[in-house]
């Protein structure tokens, strides 16, 4: 089922695409077809600089959707990696810029990428915090823990050792709970 706004769309304009860990689903400088949406998995936005490291710009998880900007592009900033076996759903671009004349389907939009703009932001915050266990409990207390400790190790810019130490020490410091394995959740007080 596609989510609002999308489903709006003509169910012709989306098409499902199944991927395995390292598929891309276009390269920097491709030609932009439209944006994507993983159902079951996972894909990474990397963009490559001229020396040749690749840095990962956006994770993008099941559920929320990616390359927006290619809307408004003729071509792809970043490759796009799929991170796991899945589906992932294609939105073609053509149909998208014929929902904006729909005031709905343009309001819709706007409010996701206002939405996902505020989130980047309050990433950018965070990610400026110095003291690993400050940096972990904003990430925390932001909400950003949804998948595993690995994985939100990564989105705040710590090591992963580092995340697990600063953990430790908010549980030992009261500040949060460890319930089962990988699960933390702010205390009461």
């Amino acid at each position: 089922m596609m989510p609002f706004p999308f489903d709006l769309l003509p169910s012709s304009a989306v098409r499902s695409l199944s991927v395995r860990t390292g598929d891309f689903l276009f390269h920097e400088g491709d030609k932009t077809i439209g944006l994507f949406m993983p159902l079951n998995t996972s894909v990474h936005l990397i963009r490559t600089g001229h020396d040749g490291e690749a840095t990962i710009i956006h994770r993008a998880s099941a559920g929320t959707w990616f390359a927006e900007a290619s809307i408004f592009s003729e071509t792809y900033h970043c490759d796009a990696v799929a991170k796991g076996e899945g589906e992932v759903l294609k939105i073609e671009k053509a149909a998208v810029l014929r929902g904006m004349q729909d005031p709905l389907f343009a309001t819709s939009f706007c409010h996701t990428i206002s939405g996902q703009l505020q989130s980047l932001r309050q990433i950018r915050e965070i990610l400026a915090i110095r003291s690993a266990q400050d940096r972990v409990f904003a990430g925390l207390v932001a909400g950003l823990l949804v998948g595993t400790v690995v994985d939100f190790a990564s989105t705040i810019s710590l090591s992963q050792e580092a995340t697990f130490r600063a953990l430790r020490e908010l549980v030992k410091q009261g500040k949060i709970e460890n319930r089962q394995r990988g699960s933390y959740k702010l205390t009461d007080s």
